[in-house]
């Protein structure tokens, strides 16, 4: 009994540092670049569609009087809270997968899309669609059986699974719409002690994104020329 109830304290002490463990930063870096890259280009964020894909509903600061708009969405070119981001922009929101989902968009267009030393061109948008999530809770009774002991080996207490509908837009200098593709993206990441017990649905979030951004990537690579001369 007592090398049982040592065993069993040595398991949370894992887990409890397990459970600390922050997402590998190269998770959140896109794996290629574009042979045929865009002039430069503004990016702008959909927040309020990350915030209704992930459940997050933080967008609001402050409510106001007004009916319609309770939540003070400014009207921008591209919709009610769609702004402008940049590598320096803090976004409002509680869930850390909105400003990894930003971040990951801005380093695919900096980097792997256009060519920021050229002159500015137009901008381009991204959006989420229609969006799937689940937790599968299959491995929770073997996980309760063992008190953890063989979670804290690396087995899966949960799985999550997330499909998002990837939306991007491209638009001149004048706003005037040049290009749109949406790819479906797909990840399932486990809850396990390697990666962090609350990290799983945020991987999972950051590469479906990554996946859908790739293979809008190739849409955009097939379409580059047409792209360009539109853009001029």
């Amino acid at each position: 009994m007592r090398k049982v109830a040592i065993i069993t304290i040595l398991s949370i002490i894992i887990l409890g540092f397990a459970s600390c463990k922050s997402l590998e930063q190269d998770v959140f870096i896109p794996d290629y670049q574009n042979t045929t890259l865009l002039p430069r280009l503004t990016t702008w964020f959909d927040q309020p569609s990350f915030e209704n894909a992930y459940g997050a509903n933080s967008y609001a600061v402050k409510p106001n009087d007004d009916l319609a708009n309770p939540y003070g969405l400014v009207e921008t070119p591209y919709g009610k809270g769609v702004h402008e981001v940049m590598e320096s922009t803090k976004l409002y929101a509680g869930d850390k997968r909105i400003q990894d989902a930003m971040s990951i968009f801005i380093t695919e267009v900096k980097n792997n899309i256009t060519d920021p030393s050229t002159r500015r061109s137009g901008n381009i948008v991204i959006r989420i669609g229609d969006t799937y999530r689940k937790n599968n809770y299959k491995w929770s009774w073997l996980s309760g059986f063992t008190v953890g002991i063989l979670n804290a080996c690396g087995m899966p207490m949960c799985s999550n699974r997330t499909e998002l509908e990837v939306i991007v837009e491209i638009y001149d200098l004048r706003n005037n719409l040049v290009a749109k593709f949406n790819e479906r993206g797909s990840s399932k990441q486990y809850m396990a002690c390697y990666w962090g017990y609350y990290q799983f649905e945020r991987r999972a979030a950051a590469l479906a994104l990554e996946d859908g951004m790739m293979k809008i990537k190739e849409l955009i690579e097939r379409d580059a020329a047409l792209i360009k001369a539109k853009l001029r």
